[in-house]
Order: structure tokens, then sequence, then C-alpha cells
């Protein structure tokens, strides 16, 4: 506000000076005494209001360890503060600095302007500071290297008429650049005994040197170079908690190194995964699929250091761990999540097994009451299929996928469950699945007398499995589309000709034993008795393997309620529209 009424002050005092003068019969002397008087007017004004605004702020610029103290006010501009920081740490000409500071419930508030300099003094007004400390980050430079010009104004680089061996290297900016500046005088504040190892972990990374606890304490906290024994070097910290907030504060502090061991490298030692896994958190995050060998060539380019598959593979899994909490724990959840959605979705199925000596968990089944009655209203086919989870306690998950919409006991489990709700219905289910031997077994058991497609794909696949070491590329499509004429034959006599061409080119040592193991009323269009309505694949199915692909990462209590979401989102969507529909 200060420097809005300042420029209109001077914006009024040199229209008027400027309007005198185009007054003919005003003489040279009154106009100097005129613009005079209006200077006069600007300083009382200024005066004035520098006396009515609060006290003064006491500024700590910090850079690279090392800082200074300067005096603000409100008559300061941001390009003020900006030349005597820039002049005191003595940059160069090229470089580009930013100025960071941080308030109660803000940990970084950005300096870029007047306006972020004016904010300034508001929040220190608003939380009763005196003191404010500014960090000083370097996030770059131009180049300073001489620069040609052609005809047509294009800037062109010295370097570029050089050799690859000859160029100048440009130093490039890491996110771990500012890192140096986290341990830097007696008073800093640390919330908690856990941010300040974290920062000291980060800043010995960024210096370059190594140091070990001599009192590590969630109220005291003592840490030396560990050169200290060899080399006798003089750094060291102490931090005490408060009894009032239960912060820690540095209370003692040599930071500087006698010894000769400080040299910053692409390896560290303190690079462990609990330092990586704040690094790497929201990428986890956004993109839970993220590889170790991804995360190790992003830290690369992104932060400047060099980490090992493992330490990137257990700082994802403690991300992931952060974030969605552990594996084991999920499944103590189970129990109130089964009461939760019991209860906020009356006419669900909710089926929870444990292991009665031991307490563990064995095995669940849900179906969502929504999904139950949308059923009804959907093809009477079923597509069903199982895949893997991939947490770190692997399991299977079974699925009954409608349209429109392995082991042997868990396949019965699964069946089971799905029948009580399917039979109230009253309808004759076509169920269409990959022919798997565990679920063979268990259909015959539970859905016996319902219709049962084999999926073509599958079929396709293993047969062309047979032939693995067998034939050429060229033969084994050229089986596929003999079978695929076989499995869509709409005529038995039609089946038989088809079936004589895929012998002649397979060969009946290869065709006829495979067929043989699964019943032609299961696959082929001629001989299905059921309703396939179209249908001769089980590609929803998979689908839906793939649409959960994410999911199936997450521990299991996360899987199911992210799956839940999904399902409703999705449910929505159909709702809204079918409600735009017209006809």
């Amino acid at each position: 506000m200060c420097g809005l009424q300042r420029s209109g002050a001077f914006s009024r005092v040199r229209s008027s000076a400027i309007s005198f003068e185009r007054r003919p019969a005003i003489s040279r002397e009154r106009r100097s005494v005129a613009i005079i008087k209006w200077s006069e007017m600007e300083l009382l004004f200024l005066f004035l209001h520098c006396e009515i605004m609060p006290d003064s702020l006491v500024a700590r610029c910090i850079y690279s360890g090392k800082g200074y103290m300067i005096p603000l006010n409100q008559c300061m501009s941001f390009s003020d503060l900006y030349e005597d920081v820039f002049r005191t740490f003595q940059f160069l000409p090229s470089d580009v600095i930013e100025l960071q500071y941080s308030v109660p419930g803000c940990e970084v508030c950005f300096l870029r302007s007047d306006r972020d300099f004016q904010m300034l003094f508001c929040g220190a007004r608003i939380h009763k500071l005196e003191c404010v400390e500014i960090s000083v980050l370097k996030i770059g430079g131009s180049c300073s290297n001489t620069c040609s010009v052609d005809s047509r104004s294009k800037v062109v680089d010295e370097d570029d008429y050089l050799g690859e061996a000859f160029r100048i290297e440009v130093h490039k900016s890491y996110l771990s650049d500012e890192w140096s500046s986290y341990i830097h005088h007696v008073g800093e504040k640390f919330h908690g005994a856990a941010e300040l190892r974290e920062k000291l972990k980060k800043y010995a990374i960024a210096v370059g040197f190594e140091f070990v606890f001599l009192r590590n304490d969630l109220d005291r906290i003592h840490a030396v170079c560990s050169n200290v024994g060899t080399k006798g070097c003089d750094w060291h910290l102490r931090a005490l908690s408060s009894s009032q907030n239960g912060c820690l504060y540095i209370t003692e502090l040599n930071n500087i190194h006698t010894c000769k061991g400080v040299v910053r490298t692409q390896k560290h030692r303190l690079m462990g995964s609990k330092v990586v896994k704040t690094c790497i958190a929201a990428d986890v995050s956004y993109n839970l699929s993220l590889k170790p060998r991804e995360i190790m060539s992003k830290f690369k380019s992104t932060y400047g250091f060099d980490i090992s598959y493992k330490v990137a593979l257990k700082a994802k899994q403690r991300a992931k761990e952060a974030i969605y909490g552990s594996d084991a724990d999920s499944f103590s959840k189970l129990s109130w999540y089964k009461e939760a959605v019991l209860e906020s979705n009356p006419g669900s199925s909710f089926v929870l097994e444990v292991d009665p000596s031991t307490n563990r968990f064995h095995r669940l089944f849900v179906a969502y009451r929504g999904c139950i009655e949308g059923f009804q209203f959907c093809l009477p086919v079923l597509y069903v299929d199982g895949t893997f989870g991939k947490s770190i306690y692997k399991g299977q998950i079974l699925s009954a996928t409608g349209r429109n919409g392995n082991q042997e006991a868990n396949w019965t489990f699964f069946l089971k469950h799905l029948k009580s709700l399917l039979e109230p219905q009253g309808r004759v289910i076509t169920f269409i699945s990959d022919r798997g031997t565990e679920l063979l077994s268990a259909f015959d058991k539970e859905f016996a007398g319902h219709p049962h497609l084999f999926c073509y794909k599958h079929l396709v696949t293993n047969l062309a499995g047979k032939y693995k070491g067998k034939g050429n590329s060229v033969l084994i499509e050229d089986v596929k589309q003999k079978f695929f004429k076989v499995a869509y034959s709409s005529t038995v006599k039609e089946y038989r000709f088809n079936l004589h061409k895929l012998r002649e080119v397979g060969g009946a040592e290869i065709i006829d034993p495979f067929l043989a193991e699964i019943p032609v009323e299961h696959w082929c269009r001629a001989f299905y008795t059921g309703h396939r309505y179209g249908i001769m694949a089980n590609g929803i199915a998979e689908s839906f393997n793939s649409w959960i692909s994410l999911e199936r990462l997450m521990p299991v209590y996360c899987m199911l309620d992210q799956t839940r979401i999904k399902q409703m989102e999705h449910m929505g969507e159909r709702r809204d529209e079918a409600q735009r529909w017209t006809t």
C-alpha cells in the first residue's frame, strides 16, 4: 500500500510540474518555487507515512551456511533488498537468485516483487514477528561467454563452433542445491527430531561430509563430523527441545570443517532410502507403477545423485507405505470395512473368512448392492477370470464381470457366494472363462447345467504354444486363421470342412490331441446349445484386470476402497449419460 501511495505521490508531482511548465504566464522563478514546494510536500508525506507504519523488521539473509543481518522497512522496495543481497554475497552478473522466507503455517513464501515484499510485512504483523529469515537460492545463470550476432539477429554462442572436447561445461542446477542452506545458525528451529535428522542428512550430502550422532534422542541431538577422531575436525551441532512448543532449536553450532574430506560427490553413503523417499513421494503418489530404474534415472537428472536399485526399490516401498499404509496393517482394517459397507450400503454381500486357529486373513467375497441389482438389467452373461495382486502378499483376485454392465478352493468359495446372489433372479446365466482347470472343477459343482463358453482368444494362444520351436511365424499365423474359421463355423458341415483344412496346415498329430481336451460344445458356434449373444471371447474380464492394474499394487484395504470408488464413478457417469438420452 505504501508503494502505491508513493508512486501516486510521485506521479502527482511529475504531472503538476509538467502543467506548471506549460503555463506561459508563470515565470521561471515561480515555476522553480512551485516545484520545490511540491517536493517538500512529497518528503513530508513520506516522513509522516514512515512515522505511522509499524516497527521495522530485521531480516537474516542466509546463503550456503553464511549470512548477515539487514534492517527492513516499508519505504524500501524489493529491488533494494535484491541488490543488497546480490552485492553482499558477491554473485556474478550472470547469476540468477531467488529469495524465500517462511512464516507460521507456510514454510515457503516467495520474494519476487514489490507486492511480495509488502506481504512480508503483513505476515510479520499478523504473526507478531520481529525477525524474518530469508533464504537465498542460486537457481541458475545466463551464459557468460561472448556471443556473436549475424545479420538476422540470431544469437549464436561461440561454443557452438567448438568440438565437444573444447566446449565449456555449463553448471546445471539441481533440486538438491538448496540442501546446503538447511543448517546455518544457532537458534534455527525444527519441528521435531525427525525433521532435524532429515535436514541434517541432506545438508551433509549437499556439502559433502559425513557425521555421527553422539546423542540421538527425541529431545536432544548431538552430532559431530565423522573425521573428529582421525583428523580432529571441529564441526559439531547440538540441539535441544523446547518444553513450550516441543520444537528443537540449535543451541551450539560450529559449521567450519578443519578436515580435508568435505567435497560433494555423486554418490554418498547417507543417501539411503529414507532420504530418497522424501524426494519421490509425490511421484509415487501420482504414478504407483513407477519402476525402480525410472526412479534412479529421474533422481539422477533432478537431484544430481546416483542411487542403487536396492535404494530406489526400498524408497518406493517406504513412500507407498507413507501414502497408503503398510500391507500388514491393511488386513486389520477389513473387519471395520465390512461393517462400514453393510451399514452404508444395505443389500451388499461381504463375506470375510479368517483362519479360526490363528485369526489370520484367508479370503473375502464382496458384491455391492448397486452391482447386484443392476445385473438384472444386463445380458445374462458373466465373464469370470482371475488375476494376481501385486502387493508384497500377492494373493489372487477373482472377478465376475457382466456385459453392459487359482486354486479350486478359492474358485469354489467365489462361485458359491456368487450363486447365492444370482439364484433369486431366476435367470439362466451364460459364463465365459479362460478354461482354467481349477475353475472348471468348481464351476461343475456350483453351476452345473448353466452354459459355459470357453474364450476363443485363450484357445488360440494355447494352440499357438503347441508350435513353439516347431514352426515359423507364417505357419503359426496360418494355423490361427484356420482355427478361427473352425470356431466360428455355423453348421456341422462347415465345421468339418474347416477342421479338415486346419489339420492339413497344422498337422493332425498336434491338432487332434489339442481338440480332444476341449469339448466342442464349449467353443464352436455350430455345437453350442446355450445363448452366446454374439460373444466368443473373454475380453471384458481382461479389461477389468487392466482397469484395476494400479489398485492391484495397493494394500488390500486400499485396493478394495479404490475399486469401490471407481465403480461408483463409472455408474455415475453411465447414469448421467442415460439421463441425456432422448429416444
